[in-house]
């Protein structure tokens, strides 16, 4: 499709363009309108909680979506709705990309599931980020009925005959914008009394019920996404490369690597005295978020001594047992997501990570652990998904005990794959004993 006179608004996500004579706008913000009978009042009341002032309006039978936009990124009202265009004439499911412009690095999407348009996609943008959008709806698990997708994105699907549903002759009343300020035309008045006819009595209950059901599921689907691309979105801050979608069914991606492990919880352990006013030092466990440090009371020490000695100095009060003979003092402590990690094979990667303990006298114990996918969670009103399909890793489980510092020993150890769950140190006889526990991620 080659767009004619593109403008460019104040909102980069808002795009218009032109084509035979009429003017298109992309980047709605879509909402879910949940009142059959006084939706253009809800629509009123989310555009002004949200300075938003020219609409569209969508009315299916099985939903009820208003698409947002402002005066002020240069949408006037008779403009059309690109999304609303051809969510009107290809059905109720299924994902169009296509390319923009012939001489420009510009694509559309849109995606219409139930009945809806996907809050997200319905935007131009350039082939990297369009591709990346409609690879996201894929990992979701929607099965869109058609995929219009075009031949260079090499994800399957047909092209889109954009130039043919784009015709003045297919524009439709229903697919302009409208302003919100005014009130409702004689002919949406018209509409809504027929509206309150067909829907009285149990009809309009049973249409509420389902409205309200799929409502909610279509509201846990998008906080379902907005999760995910969250939590992406900390792991690449965190790890500071870019991420794939995949890393988070990964759990050796968002826990820290093995090296940020024993440096953080190594920089408290070391500076734990080895007595605070007559409390000696017993153990001490870290384990990625907090180090809780054991102490003894000797002597004539109180616990009074210990509160004061401490203050300032933990996270939190120390917390008393055996009848107040024992303490347990705690440091709060943050380390970054590691991100994802290229897997060893498995019998490189036991061979590799024991020899280099052999090495420094140490006899860890490498495990095989079964790994067990958690189930997806039903959304309301759905039946469960299909379980999880096997993961393609291994998990083993490692430990070790001995007197040499964890430091020392996986300082420039191969940690590919390797993540730590614990490392513990017990004073036993005048000597620190630590403890390692941890998980090595093979395929």
């Amino acid at each position: 499709m080659s767009a004619e006179t593109p403008q460019a608004p104040r909102n980069s996500r808002v795009q218009i363009f032109q084509y035979r004579g009429r003017t298109f706008v992309t980047g709605l913000r879509w909402h879910p309108l949940g009142s059959v009978t006084g939706y253009m009042k809800e629509a009123r009341q989310f555009g002004r909680e949200n300075k938003l002032d020219i609409v569209a309006i969508r009315r299916t039978a099985a939903i009820i979506q208003a698409g947002f936009v402002a005066r002020s990124d240069g949408v006037t009202k008779g403009m059309y709705s690109l999304a609303a265009t051809l969510a009107g004439q290809l059905g109720d499911s299924w994902i169009a990309a296509w390319r923009v412009s012939p001489d420009d690095d510009r694509f559309a999407v849109v995606a219409v599931h139930r009945g809806g348009i996907i809050p997200g996609c319905d935007l131009i943008g350039t082939e990297a980020e369009i591709r990346r959008r409609v690879a996201q709806q894929r990992s979701r698990g929607i099965e869109f009925d058609n995929w219009y997708l075009p031949p260079e994105f090499e994800m399957g699907g047909t092209p889109l005959e954009i130039e043919d549903l784009l015709q003045p002759s297919k524009l439709r009343r229903e697919y302009r914008l409208r302003p919100l300020v005014f009130g409702l035309s004689k002919a949406e008045q018209a509409q809504l009394i027929v509206a309150c006819i067909l829907v009285a009595g149990g009809l309009f209950g049973w249409t509420r019920w389902t409205a309200y059901q799929e409502s909610i599921e279509r509201e846990a689907r998008l906080a379902a996404e907005k999760r995910r691309l969250d939590e992406l979105a900390r792991l690449q801050q965190e790890s500071g490369t870019e991420q794939p979608l995949q890393a988070l069914e990964h759990p050796w991606a968002t826990q820290p690597s093995a090296i940020a492990f024993v440096d953080g919880c190594s920089r408290i352990i070391y500076q734990l005295p080895l007595s605070i006013q007559g409390w000696t030092f017993a153990s001490a466990l870290c384990n990625g978020s907090h180090v809780a440090a054991s102490y003894k009371r000797t002597g004539n020490s109180t616990a009074a001594n210990l509160i004061a000695a401490a203050a300032g100095h933990f996270s939190d009060r120390p917390a008393f047992f055996e009848e107040g003979n024992a303490a347990t003092l705690k440091f709060d402590l943050m380390l970054p997501a590691a991100g994802d990690d290229t897997l060893a094979e498995a019998t490189d990667a036991i061979a590799s990570l024991s020899s280099w303990l052999h090495a420094f006298s140490q006899e860890p114990t490498l495990r095989e652990v079964p790994v067990v996918t958690p189930p997806q969670q039903a959304l309301p009103g759905q039946p469960a998904p299909p379980p999880p399909p096997p993961p393609q890793w291994k998990q083993f489980e490692l430990k070790y005990v001995t007197g040499i510092l964890p430091y020392d020993s996986l300082s420039g150890a191969p940690t590919q794959g390797l993540r730590l769950r614990e490392i513990k140190v017990d004073l036993e006889a005048g000597h620190l004993m630590w403890a390692v526990t941890g998980d090595l991620y093979a395929k």
